[in-house]
């Protein structure tokens, strides 16, 4: 009987000049500005002008994803947000994953609702004092992780301000602590960087621009 198997691409990071013209379609940044890494958060931002995925008219651009092999956390697509950049460049878009403690690496892919183009394997940082261990360790690990109710919203949800039913989805569990539904949340552009910065707000909107002239070229 013959198996089908599908290739997995580990993706690199490119120049943003080159994910902003549309020659990479995947682009991430890292709250600390270092490589994405085990337990800390990320963004990634997507350019279907470079894959040639028309966005849907009803919800633009879907991301697919899970941690490890076999991948957990796969589920059904979430929407992306949408980023517009003019009149001249196409718009991209972008979503927020939280790295369980526990993840080696993100298998992803994005859609949509019709073409798909993926799948893509970032591959995570690991602590020091985890760089040792087995697999199965990592796991079983994640697998206790993403065991609780309401995980994988929390792992991986929509960077968007779009009204949503769970509020678990709004931010990052993992680090806040505790139910975000009981937070004061603030909604607001949560880059420092950003002339839009809003220094009390808790919950990124999605109204920060994309300022160009930060990004590195290589």
């Amino acid at each position: 009987m013959a198996l089908c198997t599908v290739n997995v691409y580990r993706y690199k990071l490119p120049s943003w000049a080159q994910f902003e013209i549309g020659r990479a379609p995947v682009y991430w940044k890292t709250m600390n500005g270092l490589p994405p890494t085990s337990g800390e958060k990320l963004k990634l931002l997507y350019n279907p002008a470079a894959a040639q995925l028309v966005p849907s008219e009803e919800f633009g651009i879907a991301f697919n994803g899970g941690f490890n092999q076999p991948i957990m956390c796969g589920g059904e697509p979430r929407a992306m947000l949408r980023k517009n950049r003019g009149k001249a460049d196409a718009p991209i878009y972008t979503i927020q994953i939280c790295i369980p403690k526990h993840a080696l690496n993100l298998i992803f892919s994005f859609t949509n609702g019709v073409d798909w183009d993926g799948p893509y394997r970032l591959q995570f940082e690991v602590p020091k004092a985890l760089k040792n261990k087995p697999i199965e360790f990592f796991n079983r690990g994640l697998a206790d992780e993403l065991s609780q109710e309401g995980a994988c919203e929390q792992a991986i949800f929509p960077d968007t301000n779009i009204v949503i039913a769970r509020c678990a989805m709004i931010g990052n569990l993992s680090k806040e602590g505790g139910d975000r539904c009981d937070l004061n949340l603030v909604l607001g552009c949560t880059d420092p960087g950003s002339h839009l910065y809003n220094p009390l707000a808790n919950v990124d909107d999605g109204t920060c621009p994309i300022d160009l002239d930060s990004e590195s070229e290589d």
